[in-house]
C-alpha cells in the first residue's frame, strides 16, 4: 500500500485510461432488447406434392430420420409427415461444433435425397431459425393483383436491403412463388394422338445442357455451345411429335404462362390485403444504428412503389429498446441518487462524493472486458448494473470507513492509511472473492434459460472486481491526499445522520449486544426456530418461470379443421377480427396472417402449419388494459363464439417461450392405434374439474379416396401403374420438368393436362394407351393400339386418415398439451400427475406415455439451481475457511446465507409475486452478498480477541465499530434496487424483491444472531 501512495499519481493517470476506454467500449457495444439466444436447431423442409402423409412418412420422413440418427452431436430429432410435405427439426447439442455437425447433415440429406421419387422436391436445409428481427414492414393495397405484380420489384427490394450492413436476411411472406406452367389440353393431345410424357420429354431435352466439345480454326480453339431458350414463348415452339399432316409443336397441344402458385400465406392488415417484409439482423450488431440505415433505405425503396401501394411499418426492435432503455436508465438514476442519499447520511459530504464517484468508475471500468465475453447492452445486463450499484460502494464504504476510524484514533494519513486498508483488505478481498463465487455459477446455466440470463452475472462480476480496484487504490491515495493536506483529523460525528449512527452504535453495543451474550444459546435456538418456520412460506408461493411482459401486442392462434382451405382460413380469421373490433374499444391495430402465422416478431409461432392455421395479430391501448386482461376476457369468448375452431391468445413473455404446463408424448407403431389411445388419454384429461382445454397434434382425420387400380386389365394390355400414377399427377398436381434460367431470373417448370375439371381429376377425360401394339396382336399390323380411360381401370373408395403423422426419433410420436384454469395450476398439476402415473400403468406394451411440459422443465430447473447453490455454498465455505483458518468457523458466517433465503421468502410472499426465474437467481446471489456481513463482524471479533480480555467484550467492541458500514451496506444495496420493486418491469420485480428482502431481513438478524452464534462456537470449542 505504501507503494501505492508512494505514486498515486501514475494510479490516476492509469485509472483514467481505464475510464476513457470504458467509455469507448460503451459506445461500441450493441445494443438490443433481450440476449441473443443460441437455439441450436437445424431445419429440413421436403416436397411430395400430392403425396398423403403415410406416403410421405415411408418416402422420406423414414430414409431421412435414419441418416440423421446416425450423427452424433443431435440430441433429439422430430418431425412432421403431413399432405405433400415434411418438415425434420434436428436439436443439436450443447458445446459441440454447429457448423460441423450441420455439414455432415448436409451430407446425409444429400445421400438419402438419391433415391426419392422425381416428384419429390430437393430437401431444403436452414440452420439459422432464431434470427433476430431487426424491423417488420406491410406493403398494403386494395386488392392481392396488385400486390402480386410486385415480384420483380420485391427481388429488387431483397437485393437492397440485404445490401445493407447488419442485414443477414429478408423474409417476404403473403407473395407467392412464380413458375411457368405448361397447360396441355387434353382434347388436344387425344386428337392429336400425343401423350402428355411426349411433351414432357421433349421439353426437358430442350432444357437439358449440352456439352458439344471444342472447334479448331485458324489456329484458335473455339468452345462450341448451343443456343438457349432466352423467351418463354419459344417453348411453343418446341416440337413434340410428327403427325400425319406435319410437325406437332407445343402450340398445338398446350399453351405456356408465368403464373403465380398456389398461395401459402394470404395477409390482411387493418382489413386490407397486405404483404410482410421482414428485416433479421446478423448476431451481434448494433439495433439501434442499424434501425437508421433500415428507415431511410425503406423510405427511398417506398417512393418508387406504385401510387396505389402504401407502406406501413409494423415492427421495430429500435422502438422496443428505446422504450427499455429509457425506464432502465431511469431505473438507474433513481438508484445511483438513492444510493448517494444513504451514504451521505452516513459519510462526510466530501467521503459520500468519493464512494459515490467509485460507483460509475466501477460500472465504466467493468464494461471494458464485456465485448469478449459475447455480453452486448440489453435489460438484463442493465438491470445487472443496477443491482451492482449497491454492492460496489460495499468496498468503498468499509476502505473509507475504516481509514476514517483510524485517523481517529490519533494516526497519522500516511500510516492511518495503510493500517486502514490492511485491517480490511483481506475481508474486502474475500468478500469479493464470495461474491464472484456465488454468481459465477450461473453463468453455466444450461439452455435457452441460460443464454437468457448469462449477461447479469457476467456484469456483476465484472463490476465487483473493478469496485475492488477501486477500493483498495482509488479510495485510498485519494484520502491519503486530502488528510495529508488537512490540518486535523476527521471528527467522529460524520454525515448528515452522525450523530444518529453514534447513537445507534451505542445502543447497539452497550444494551442490545450484552443481552445477547447473556443468553447466545436463547437467542440463537429461537432465531434458528422462527427462521425455520417463516421459510415454510415456500409452499405458499406460486411459481411461474417468466411473467408476461408489459407489451401492447396479443397474438391469436387458431387451428380450424382438416380440410379448411387458405381462403377459407382468411375469412374465418377476419370474423374472429371483426368480432373483436365490434365488442370493444381497447384495440389500436389488427394484422392476419393465414397460413404459416406470423414472423418472428412476438415470440409466438405455430407448432405446425398449413391451410387450415392462422394467427391474428391483435395491438391494444396499455393505458385502458393490459394484455394479460385482454387474454383473460376474451379467449373464452372467442373459443365460445368459434367453436370448430382450436383459439390460444397469449402476449409476449418476458424470457425465453415457456412450454406448456403439461405435456405429454405418447409413442407406439401402429399408427390407428395410437391415435385411438391419443384420443383416449385427452377425453381423460377432458375429466379434470381444473382443467381448461387439450390439445392433441394428432388433429382430426382428414378425408381420403383411395384409387384401387384393375390389375387384369393392366397386366392383359401391358400397362404399368407407373403410367397410370403419372398421368394422374400431371392431371392434378402437375410434374415440374425443369428450370428456365434466362441470366436474369430462374424459374421453375411445371406441366400439367388440363383435363376439363377446375379441382380434382376427370377419370372420364383421362385416357392411357396401351404399350401392346397391335401388330404384335396382329400380323397384319392394321388394329391401333388400345386406348382406356382412367374411369376403367380405377374404382374409388373414400376413407379418413391421420392429417399429420408426427415423430419423435424416429418414432411415431403425438403430442398433449394440457392447459389449466386460471388459477387453478397447484391443483392441475397434482391432479394431472396422478391421472399420468394411472395412464402409464394402463398403457399397452410396445407404446409409450411420458411426460416433458413446463412441470418437467420445472423440476429440471431446481435441480440444477440446487447443484450449482451446493457449488456456490462450498466455494464461499473453502473461502471462508481459507481466511480464518478454520473448518468451523466458515459454518458460522454462511448461516447468514439461511437468514437471507428465508428473508426472500418473507418478501416474495408480502408482496405477491411468483418464485420464478429471476427471484430464484436473486436467492443463489444473495449468498454472496449476505455472508459480506458476517465476514466483516467476524473477522473484526476475531482481531478484538488479542485487544480485549474476554470474548463478550471483543464481540462487543466488534460490533460496535463495525455497525455503521454493515447498515451503510446494506442499505445501499436495499437503496439500490427498490426503485425496481414500485417502477421496474414485471421481469425484475420478483428478482428485486428477493434480494431487498433477504438482505433486509439477514442483516437484523446477522447483528443480532452472529455474535450469538460466535458464543456458542467458542464454548463449544473450549469444552
Amino acid at each position: 500500500m505504501a507503494t501505492v501512495l508512494r505514486y498515486r499519481k501514475i494510479v490516476w493517470v492509469f485509472i483514467l485510461l481505464l475510464l476513457f476506454t470504458g467509455i469507448f467500449t460503451y459506445f461500441q457495444l450493441p445494443k438490443r432488447e433481450i440476449p441473443e439466444i443460441n437455439v441450436n436447431l437445424t431445419s429440413l423442409s421436403t416436397v411430395y406434392p400430392g403425396a398423403t402423409p403415410e406416403e410421405v412418412e415411408r418416402t422420406i420422413t423414414n430414409p431421412l430420420e435414419s441418416e440423421l440418427s446416425s450423427i452424433n452431436g443431435i440430441e433429439e430429432i422430430s418431425s412432421a409427415s403431413t399432405t405433400g410435405f415434411s418438415t425434420i427439426t434436428a436439436t443439436l447439442a450443447d458445446g459441440i461444433d454447429n457448423d460441423t455437425v450441420n455439414s455432415k447433415i448436409q451430407q446425409a440429406v444429400s445421400d438419402a435425397s438419391r433415391n426419392f421419387p422425381d416428384e419429390v422436391g430437393s430437401p431444403e436445409i436452414e440452420t439459422d431459425l432464431m434470427m433476430s428481427a431487426a424491423a417488420s414492414y406491410h406493403l398494403i393495397a386494395d386488392n392481392y393483383e396488385t400486390l402480386y405484380n410486385l415480384h420483380n420489384t420485391m427481388e429488387s427490394w431483397k437485393e437492397e436491403l440485404t445490401n445493407i450492413n447488419g442485414i443477414e436476411a429478408v423474409d417476404i411472406k403473403g407473395l407467392p412463388d412464380r413458375e411457368i406452367k405448361l397447360t396441355l389440353d387434353n382434347d388436344s393431345l387425344i386428337d392429336n394422338q400425343v401423350s402428355p410424357f411426349q411433351v414432357i420429354e421433349s421439353v426437358n431435352k430442350e432444357l437439358a445442357p449440352a456439352a458439344i466439345g471444342t472447334t479448331q480454326q485458324n489456329d484458335k480453339i473455339y468452345q462450341l455451345v448451343m443456343e438457349n431458350m432466352t423467351d418463354i414463348n419459344s417453348f411453343a415452339d418446341i416440337k413434340v411429335a410428327q403427325g400425319e399432316n406435319g410437325p406437332i409443336y407445343v402450340r398445338d397441344v398446350g399453351n405456356v404462362d408465368t403464373e403465380t402458385v398456389e398461395e401459402e400465406d394470404l395477409i390482411t392488415f387493418e382489413g386490407k390485403p397486405a404483404l410482410s417484409i421482414t428485416l433479421l439482423a446478423e448476431e451481434g450488431v448494433n439495433m439501434s444504428s442499424l434501425q437508421d440505415e433500415v428507415s431511410s433505405k425503406i423510405e427511398d425503396l417506398s417512393a418508387a412503389l406504385p401510387d396505389e401501394v402504401t407502406t406501413d411499418r409494423f415492427y421495430t426492435q429500435n422502438t422496443i429498446i428505446e422504450e427499455v432503455f429509457t425506464n432502465l436508465l431511469t431505473s438507474f438514476a433513481i438508484s445511483l441518487v438513492a444510493v448517494f442519499f444513504i451514504m451521505i447520511i452516513g459519510l462526510p459530504i466530501s467521503s459520500a462524493i468519493l464512494v459515490g464517484l467509485a460507483v460509475p468508475l466501477s460500472i465504466i471500468i467493468g464494461l471494458i472486458p464485456l465485448p469478449y465475453t459475447g455480453v452486448d447492452l440489453n435489460q438484463i445486463s442493465i438491470i445487472g448494473m443496477i443491482i451492482a450499484i449497491g454492492i460496489l460502494v460495499d468496498d468503498a464504504i468499509v476502505v473509507n470507513d475504516n481509514i476514517q476510524r483510524r485517523l481517529q484514533l490519533g494516526d497519522t494519513p500516511l500510516e492511518g492509511t495503510i493500517k486502514g486498508v490492511k485491517e480490511v483488505g483481506l475481508s474486502i478481498v474475500t468478500s469479493t472473492l464470495m461474491i464472484i463465487f456465488s454468481f459465477l455459477p450461473l453463468t453455466f446455466l444450461s439452455g435457452s434459460n441460460g443464454d437468457f440470463i448469462r449477461a447479469l452475472p457476467m456484469v456483476l462480476i465484472l463490476t465487483i472486481i473493478a469496485s475492488t480496484i477501486m477500493a483498495l487504490t482509488f479510495i485510498p491515495t485519494i484520502q491519503y491526499a486530502r488528510f495529508k493536506r488537512a490540518s486535523s483529523n476527521p471528527s467522529r460525528k460524520a454525515g448528515l445522520l452522525g450523530g444518529f449512527f453514534n447513537r445507534l452504535e451505542n445502543l447497539y453495543a452497550d444494551r442490545i449486544l450484552p443481552k445477547v451474550t447473556k443468553r447466545p444459546w436463547t437467542t440463537g435456538l429461537l432465531g434458528l426456530l422462527a427462521c425455520v418456520l417463516l421459510a415454510l412460506l415456500i409452499i405458499k408461493i406460486p411459481f411461474e418461470f417468466f411473467p408476461s411482459a408489459d407489451r401492447p401486442e396479443v397474438t391469436v392462434s387458431v387451428t380450424y379443421p382438416q380440410g379448411t382451405t387458405l381462403e377459407e382460413t382468411k375469412e374465418s380469421s377476419e370474423n374472429m377480427e371483426e368480432f373483436l373490433l365490434g365488442n370493444n374499444t381497447t384495440i389500436t391495430e389488427t394484422a392476419v396472417y393465414a397460413g404459416s402465422g406470423l414472423p418472428n416478431l412476438f415470440s409466438s409461432g405455430l407448432g405446425r402449419s398449413g391451410e387450415n392455421t392462422g394467427q391474428l395479430l391483435v395491438r391494444i391501448d396499455r393505458e385502458k388494459t393490459s394484455a394479460t386482461a385482454f387474454i383473460d376476457e376474451w379467449e373464452n369468448e372467442l373459443r365460445s363464439e368459434f367453436e370448430n375452431a382450436e383459439i390460444f391468445m397469449e402476449t409476449i413473455e418476458s424470457g425465453p417461450p415457456a412450454s406448456p404446463p403439461i405435456v405429454l408424448k405418447i409413442q407406439g407403431p401402429a399408427l390407428d392405434q395410437l391415435i385411438q389411445l391419443s384420443k383416449d388419454i385427452q377425453s381423460r384429461f377432458a375429466q379434470l374439474e381444473s382443467l381448461e382445454l387439450t390439445t392433441l397434434n394428432a388433429g382430426s382425420e382428414q378425408p381420403f379416396i383411395r384409387y384401387k387400380l384393375d390389375q387384369d386389365l393392366l397386366a392383359e394390355n401391358n400397362i404399368t401403374d407407373e403410367q397410370v400414377t403419372t398421368l394422374l399427377q400431371v392431371a392434378n398436381t402437375g410434374i415440374p420438368i425443369g428450370i428456365f434460367d434466362n441470366g436474369k431470373e430462374r424459374l421453375p417448370i411445371t406441366a400439367m393436362v388440363d383435363d376439363g375439371k377446375e379441382n380434382g381429376v376427370n377419370l372420364e377425360a383421362l385416357q392411357v394407351t396401351s404399350q401392346s401394339s397391335a401388330a404384335n396382336q396382329n400380323p397384319s399390323g392394321e388394329q391401333p393400339p388400345s386406348v382406356f380411360s382412367l374411369e376403367e381401370i380405377i374404382t374409388e373408395e373414400e376413407f379418413t386418415q391421420a392429417g399429420a403423422i408426427p415423430h419423435l426419433d424416429g418414432k411415431r410420436t403425438f403430442t398433449l398439451e394440457a392447459y389449466p384454469k386460471k388459477g387453478e395450476d397447484v391443483k392441475f398439476e397434482q391432479e394431472a400427475n396422478d391421472l399420468i402415473a394411472e395412464i402409464q400403468k394402463d398403457t399397452p406394451e410396445d407404446y409409450q406415455v411420458f411426460q416433458t411440459g413446463e412441470s418437467n422443465a420445472r423440476t429440471e430447473f431446481f435441480i440444477e439451481v440446487a447443484k450449482l447453490f451446493v457449488i456456490v455454498l462450498f466455494l464461499i465455505y473453502l473461502t471462508i475457511a481459507i481466511q480464518f483458518n478454520s473448518l468451523t468457523m466458515p459454518l458460522l458466517i454462511t448461516s447468514s446465507v439461511f437468514l437471507a433465503v428465508t428473508g426472500a421468502f418473507i418478501g416474495l410472499f408480502v408482496f405477491g409475486q411468483p418464485l420464478s426465474f429471476l427471484a430464484v437467481l436473486g436467492i443463489v446471489s444473495l449468498s454472496g452478498i449476505a455472508v459480506r456481513n458476517s465476514v466483516i463482524l467476524v473477522e473484526f471479533i476475531e482481531q478484538n480477541r488479542n485487544r480485549y480480555e474476554t470474548i463478550v467484550e471483543a464481540v462487543t467492541q466488534a460490533g460496535r465499530a463495525r455497525l455503521r458500514p454493515i447498515i451503510l451496506t446494506s442499505l445501499t444495496s436495499i437503496a439500490a434496487l427498490t426503485p425496481i420493486i414500485f417502477t421496474g418491469d414485471v421481469l425484475f420485480r420478483p428478482l428485486a424483491i428477493s434480494i431487498v428482502s433477504g438482505l433486509l431481513f439477514s442483516t437484523l438478524l446477522t447483528l443480532l444472531l452472529v455474535p450469538a452464534f460466535y458464543l456458542m462456537l467458542f464454548r463449544i470449542r473450549r469444552r
